[in-house]
């Protein structure tokens, strides 16, 4: 075998190694449970979705859920910031000690997943006087 095919070999060879590697460990990329993103539309920035997937629109002073039928189990509140500033979720109740997303910008998107066992839970934005202006609202897990 020459002296270049050796070369190009051991290149292909080392490439393949850290492909390996990468997809073994993940890349770094890979989301940790119950992970949130930044609050932005980019896609590295999205976490893998857990369970049910509600839809979460917030404005300016209103939370406004794409279900109002829960049962016991994992979910992912994805938050839609349909307004003109900052807003979050926050979430308390049986088993959820006021888990929140991130602080969504006006037009982007955030999550938080939060397991829910049977009971009621309070769903309002943390962010200032948002809650007393309205921005609360309760769920009952059946």
């Amino acid at each position: 075998m020459g002296a270049f095919k050796r070369r190009v070999m051991l290149v292909l060879a080392a490439g393949a190694g850290a492909a390996l590697l990468l997809t073994s460990c993940g890349g770094g990329d890979s989301p940790t449970p119950n992970s949130t993103n930044s609050g932005t539309n980019s896609p590295a920035a999205s976490p893998a979705t857990t369970g049910t997937t509600v839809t979460a629109t917030e404005k300016e002073y209103s939370i406004t859920l794409s279900t109002t039928t829960f049962t016991p189990g994992a979910y992912t509140f994805e938050v839609v910031n349909q307004g003109t500033m900052s807003h979050n979720l926050t979430i308390k109740g049986p088993g959820v000690d006021a888990q929140a997303s991130p602080n969504v910008q006006p037009g982007a998107t955030g999550q938080v997943t939060v397991t829910l066992q049977q009971g009621s839970y309070e769903l309002w934005c943390s962010l200032d006087n948002h809650k007393a202006l309205g921005m609360d609202t309760t769920i009952q897990v059946g």
